[in-house]
């Protein structure tokens, strides 16, 4: 094998290196390499929420001379959010953990709030509405930098429903 040529990836023939579809299989090669980049689940964000994500808090931690920091970091370090390109995962809990899966090509709506006091410290809340029965609605609290999520997830979604050939109904 040469510079020149390579073999497809779905029949193995040898076809030219820049050749954008096979010749033997008539396969399109970029969208091809597409979807099976998209098979792939990477990881968008991983962590868990932010203690204090409101002016609000700030201040309920002024107030008490600290104690509710306390309470807001323990209730911070008891949940965990793991967002990848097919799925968002929530666990919540410390003794016994309860973990939510929401798979991606299922999801029908995000929305990014962003509330004033949120915003002056660089937080915002995710909501995400699937065709879930059990938990239609879900909220991802003290998310940095939540619209660059938001337009992440909302292409993945998009993509994970054209690669599961899942077809949304207007008005259903």
């Amino acid at each position: 094998m040469s510079d020149e040529s390579k073999d497809c990836p779905v029949c193995g023939e040898t076809i030219k290196a820049v050749a954008l579809k096979c010749r033997f299989c008539g396969e399109d090669l970029q969208a091809f390499a597409q979807k099976q980049e998209a098979a792939v689940e990477k990881e968008l964000f991983s962590g868990r929420p932010a203690a204090i994500y409101t002016m609000n808090q700030w201040f309920l931690v002024v107030i008490t001379l600290g104690i509710a920091y306390l309470v807001y970091w323990l209730r911070s370090l008891s949940t965990r959010y793991e967002i990848t390109t097919q799925r968002i995962k929530i666990t919540s809990g410390f003794f016994s953990p309860e973990t939510e899966v929401i798979e991606l090509y299922r999801v029908d709506d995000f929305d990014a709030h962003r509330p004033f006091g949120m915003r002056l410290l660089g937080y915002g809340v995710l909501c995400v509405r699937s065709s879930d029965k059990d938990e239609p609605i879900a909220r991802l609290y003290g998310i940095r930098n939540v619209e660059g999520l938001y337009e992440q997830l909302r292409l993945c979604a998009l993509r994970e429903r054209d690669r599961r050939g899942v077809k949304v109904l207007a008005g259903a």
